[in-house]
Formats: structure tokens, C-alpha cells, sequence
């Protein structure tokens, strides 16, 4: 809960003038409060997508794009953890119809998780491909591993592994992945060998 954090911070703020502790807190603070924007961002989503109130503003767009603004976002991740990280994508322009900000957002989320459950140090891929007349993304990682009786369920809502509490988030991700990739016309499934 990141509002703990923020509460412990504010106390820490009360009892000492120290200019370097408050520095420091207030960091804690930031962190906490963007953190909190984007879980409420998310909840926000989801709700709107269940009740059938977000609309996609369809264009016609490159996949290049679409993953650029993807990469952009989930860098800070990635390089902070000092992951080993590439994209392939093929040569050719390769077009489609999409919600710039969704399909970034898809690609993006996918690529946060793979930073959040991977060691550092580790392997993170973007590829994609044509396949006939779609477009095949995948999102590979060396990463924790998931175990095969938990891969059915991996995109409900609120979906964690017991193991994950060292990460931050809420199990909305995925959830919402699938949904705006549905809501375009497409699928996800994940895949894992198991733990490790």
C-alpha cells in the first residue's frame, strides 16, 4: 500500500529539520504518489472498459510508432534494473488500425511487467512479425518464471502470485491488457517453462 510509505515519510518530516532527511522523504513521497496515480489510473480503466465507457480513437498507425511510445515508457524500468533489452521488428512498414495511447499502453505494461519479474541483469525482448494479415507481438524475459496451473487464470483481475510481494502493484496490468487488446480485435496468451 503505498500510502503507508507516504504516512511513515510525513512523520519523519514532523520529528527532524534535517535538510538531507527531507530531501529524502520527499523522494519516498513522489515515488509513492505516482505510484498511486497510475494504480487509480489503472482501476479507472478497467471500470470503464467493464461498464463499456472507454472508447478507442482508432487511426491508422505504424507499429514502429506504437512500440516506440511503448519502449519510452518502460525504459526507466529496464535500465534501472539494467536489463539486457532488444526490439526486432521487420523491415518492412508494417500498418494498423489502433488507439495510439491503448496499444502503447498494452505494449508498454507488458514490458514493465517482464522489468518488475525479471532479476536484474536479466533479458527482456520485444519482437513482432507479420503473420498473414496480423501482427504477431511477443514479449520475451528471463525473468521468475510462471508455474503451469497459474498460467489459466493469469489475466483475471486482482491476479497475483503469492510470490510477488516484493513487487508493487495491484494484479490490474494484464487484465487490462487483454481487454484493449480484445477490444482491438486481438488476443494474448501467456506462455512459461514454470518457476525458474
Amino acid at each position: 500500500n503505498p500510502l503507508a510509505p507516504i504516512r511513515t515519510s510525513l512523520e519523519i518530516m514532523k520529528r527532524t529539520d534535517d535538510t538531507e532527511t527531507h530531501q529524502e522523504v520527499r523522494e519516498i513521497i513522489e515515488r509513492q504518489t505516482n505510484h498511486i496515480v497510475r494504480l487509480v489510473d489503472d482501476l479507472l480503466d478497467v471500470s470503464r472498459i467493464t461498464r463499456g465507457k472507454i472508447n478507442l480513437h482508432t487511426e491508422r498507425l505504424e507499429l514502429r510508432e506504437v512500440v516506440n511510445l511503448a519502449v519510452e515508457g518502460s525504459r526507466p524500468l529496464i535500465e534501472e534494473k539494467q536489463h539486457d533489452f532488444t526490439v526486432s521488428l521487420p523491415l518492412e512498414t508494417v500498418w494498423l488500425e489502433g488507439d495510439k495511447v491503448r496499444l502503447s499502453q498494452v505494449f508498454s505494461n507488458l514490458l514493465t511487467n517482464a522489468a518488475k519479474y525479471t532479476e536484474a541483469n536479466g533479458k527482456i525482448s520485444l519482437t513482432a512479425e507479420l503473420q498473414d494479415s496480423e501482427v504477431l507481438v511477443g514479449v520475451t524475459d528471463n525473468g521468475l518464471g510462471i508455474p503451469s496451473e497459474r498460467l489459466p487464470g493469469l489475466f483475471d483481475l486482482f491476479t497475483r502470485l503469492e510470490r510477488d510481494t516484493a513487487v508493487e502493484g495491484l494484479g490490474i496490468g494484464l487484465n487490462l491488457v487483454q481487454r484493449l487488446a480484445e477490444m482491438h480485435g486481438g488476443s494474448i496468451e501467456a506462455m512459461s517453462a514454470g518457476l525458474g
